[in-house]
């Protein structure tokens, strides 16, 4: 008796175990972005927190926090749809560096920023 049950208790946790591995069998579950345009509004949304990321890591000073989004448009990039996002601080005292170009793919990924918009 005691051997069914050992049996039965290996058979239950191998089962469970191994059940999950399979859970997303037969789907597509990429961690990529998706191949979904986004439109301007969710462009102006990702450089938003791309340029926040960029205050919290110490490459933007803390008064960009604050600035608004100037601009969203769209280029085209060596025969490629891109958003740029222009964001302007008014409180930066160096006059080429008011405006932070954020550069946004057709499928929402960041591709660059800088303060050029080149």
């Amino acid at each position: 008796m005691k051997k069914i049950i050992t049996k039965v208790a290996v058979a239950a946790i191998l089962t469970l175990g191994v059940n999950p591995l399979f859970a997303g069998a037969g789907h597509d579950h990429s961690h990529s972005s998706s191949k979904t345009k986004i439109n301007e509004a969710k462009a102006k949304e990702i450089a938003l927190k791309e340029m926040r990321r960029y205050v919290l890591k110490g490459k933007l000073e803390k008064s960009w926090e604050g600035a608004p989004v100037n601009s969203a448009k769209q280029q085209v990039y060596k025969s490629v749809p891109e958003w740029v996002v222009t964001f302007k601080n008014q409180k930066e005292p160096n006059q080429k560096q008011q405006n932070l170009y954020v550069f946004v793919s057709q499928y929402g990924e960041i591709t660059g920023a800088n303060f050029t918009g080149e």
